[in-house]
């Protein structure tokens, strides 16, 4: 910024065709006017190239800053050093990087450089996904809802008021964020697009419960089913009653609106393991003799669904280790041990549902 004292001319008439600046230099013709000319005190004239900007900034993409001067009488702006056309006004609005400068001037013999600010543009993080283990769009609540936004970002704004990445939520309706990553070490931040939007709707169907009467299950009531046996749909099943078609893993879907649907526990029909009927399986352990690690291999005829009951039992009887496990549709089984047995001879038993229990022994080293 500087001060320069500018020499003013006045003119008496508003027909003169020269300018203030023809005036002082002493290029104006006279014949342009007979008025005269007179002569005035010289005025104090500041010429201010100072910009409200200070500094280099580095701002996100798509977004605008304006650089704004000190008074004045003429303005240039530049960028990387050349004149940007049209330019003329005290206020500069910027959406490119580059440097920028200004050149202020009266008209007359005075002018004025600003500092050259350097913009700098980020380019716009991608917009974040949000993930429940699932492609929907839409979700039903029965309480409470966990969203996972992709991670990768320093900042995230929900359109529930959420800051964090990961959010639980108890929000009916449309629920979005944006990913924003800090801008150098300000605590500015460029922004992403928002994502795409996902609804959550209350679910008012309670859990449903099943009950067993001789060869039927039977649901709660509702006002939509859907039954499942060993994880897989029963497409002609859409009442509260199933006839049971096999042993297996049964549970059912219920729903008021065939919208948001809530799903029971699994039942399990087990069979009966004291039928005439029951069939036969192989069973074997490797190694054997086994220094307590060892694998204990069950083959079936066909497929099994059910409930496998294992012990091993001691010389005396006493049960030293026992365990059941759940077994979806498998007909060669096997399982792992890795267990601290003493020294001895040990009887390892099976009982499967509507299969004879079977027994083999094993020498522990």
């Amino acid at each position: 910024m500087r001060r320069s004292a500018i020499t003013f001319y006045g003119v008496t008439s508003n027909s003169l065709k020269a300018t203030s600046g023809q005036i002082s230099s002493g290029l104006h013709n006279d014949s342009s006017s007979i008025e005269m000319i007179g002569f005035q005190q010289p005025l104090a004239y500041r010429i201010n190239s100072t910009l409200n900007q200070i500094s280099d900034t580095i701002i996100c993409e798509s977004s605008k800053i304006v650089l704004k001067a000190g008074k004045s009488i003429f303005y240039k702006w530049f960028k990387n050093d050349t004149l940007l056309v049209n330019q003329i006004t005290d206020t500069l609005q910027v959406s490119t990087a580059g440097v920028y400068k200004l050149v202020v001037s009266d008209g007359i013999t005075q002018f004025d450089t600003s500092k050259a600010i350097k913009i700098t543009y980020l380019i716009k993080p991608i917009k974040p996904i949000i993930s429940i283990n699932s492609s929907d769009t839409l979700y039903c609540i029965l309480d409470t809802l966990r969203l996972n936004a992709s991670i990768g970002y320093d900042k995230y704004i929900w359109s529930t008021g959420d800051t964090a990445q990961s959010i639980l939520t108890r929000y009916i309706g449309d629920i979005y964020t944006k990913g924003g990553k800090r801008i150098g070490t300000s605590n500015n931040f460029c922004f992403s697009d928002t994502s795409d939007i996902i609804t959550t709707r209350k679910n008012y169907t309670p859990i449903p419960t099943i009950t067993r009467l001789t060869n039927d299950l039977i649901s709660s009531q509702s006002n939509a089913y859907r039954w499942y046996m060993d994880n897989k749909l029963l497409s002609s099943s859409n009442t509260n009653t199933l006839k049971i078609p096999s042993k297996g893993f049964f549970r059912v879907e219920e729903s008021l609106d065939k919208v948001c649907w809530s799903i029971s526990k699994d039942y399990i029909i087990q069979g009966d393991i004291e039928s005439s009927d029951q069939k036969d399986f192989s069973l074997s352990a490797y190694p054997n003799p086994t220094g307590g690690q060892f694998y204990l291999t069950i083959k079936l005829d066909h497929e099994y669904s059910g409930k496998a009951q294992i012990q091993i039992v001691d010389v005396n009887g006493i049960t030293q280790w026992s365990f059941s496990k759940l077994i979806y549709s498998d007909n060669n089984i096997r399982l792992p041990f890795s267990l601290k047995l003493n020294k001895g001879t040990y009887t390892i038993q099976v009982k499967l549902n509507g299969y004879k229990t079977k027994a083999i022994k094993i020498i522990a080293i």
